[in-house]
């Protein structure tokens, strides 16, 4: 499933994460480049190995920034 979180204030993508199930995306930003609230978050999830992040070219040469959210390992 596909959740957009691109209007929502800080704070949305660690809440989003928890929240979804394994496989799920998480669309936090749609830019040029990759900014926006849920930049840094996204990022540090990724940095603890709960998702994966990456871009999908949008046909008006902006980037849909993703996150996919991992099994953790225990």
């Amino acid at each position: 499933m596909n959740h957009d979180i691109t209007k929502e204030k800080g704070g949305a993508f660690s809440r989003t994460l928890e929240e979804v199930d394994v496989g799920d995306t998480i669309v936090y930003h749609v830019g040029a480049y990759a900014k926006g609230p849920h930049k840094s978050d996204a990022l540090k999830a990724y940095e603890a190995g709960l998702c994966l992040l990456y871009q999908r070219k949008l046909p008006d040469g902006q980037f849909a920034y993703t996150a996919s959210k991992k099994k953790v390992k225990k």
